[in-house]
């Protein structure tokens, strides 16, 4: 097994972390850059997105979450859905939204406008950010040590990202809870070593 991924993916860093939460051997990461149009990641996913995962057999999966979904069912134990699955769910829902609104600026100011945070789509992102941070904060995934949950991963993903690419930003608040979350998963290996960087 191999996993193509990146060093500022948030979408390939759960994928990692949920791999190594899982005891997957993450000796087959390949980092690519994705707006290359690698080979190697355009061989197994025509999207040319990370993460893109290659089973043992060659087959591709790609997607965090979808790759989220075959981990929980090829190696169930131990889980990322465990506790009040429906809380879980909606509070990892919550963090992607932040990531989705996250990527959708770091893409467009790289690929399209480095202004697009000024415009009308930009701002909705922001806001998105912005508010979904909020809701979290005020609501945060609960830790209490061992594996994380989704809604943790997702969650400490959000915040890391928003440190790696907005922490300069004047709407960015303090988020005092979230950091602590970050804080109490910091030295989980998973977390640890796919910690992003530019």
């Amino acid at each position: 097994m191999r996993i193509l991924t990146n060093t500022t993916s948030p979408y390939a860093r759960i994928a990692r972390i949920a791999l190594g939460e899982k005891g997957f051997d993450l000796s087959g990461t390949e980092i690519v850059n994705p707006w290359d149009d690698a080979p190697a990641l355009l061989a197994l996913n025509s999207a040319a997105r990370v993460p893109t995962l290659e089973t043992d057999a060659g087959l591709p999966i790609t997607e965090s979450l979808l790759i989220l979904l075959w981990l929980e069912r090829k190696a169930p134990e131990p889980s990322l859905l465990h506790g009040d699955l429906d809380r879980i769910v909606s509070l990892a829902g919550r963090a992607m939204g932040v990531i989705d609104a996250q990527a959708t600026i770091v893409t467009n100011r790289m690929q399209v406008d480095p202004d697009f945070a000024q415009h009308r789509v930009g701002k909705r992102r922001i806001r998105s950010i912005v508010d979904g941070l909020a809701a979290l904060e005020a609501d945060p995934p609960g830790y209490a040590g061992g594996t994380p949950d989704i809604a943790v991963i997702t969650a400490v993903v959000a915040r890391d990202y928003l440190d790696l690419r907005f922490k300069d930003e004047p709407w960015v608040v303090a988020t005092p809870r979230l950091d602590a979350l970050v804080a109490a998963t910091a030295e989980r290996p998973a977390f640890r070593d796919t910690k992003p960087y530019i």
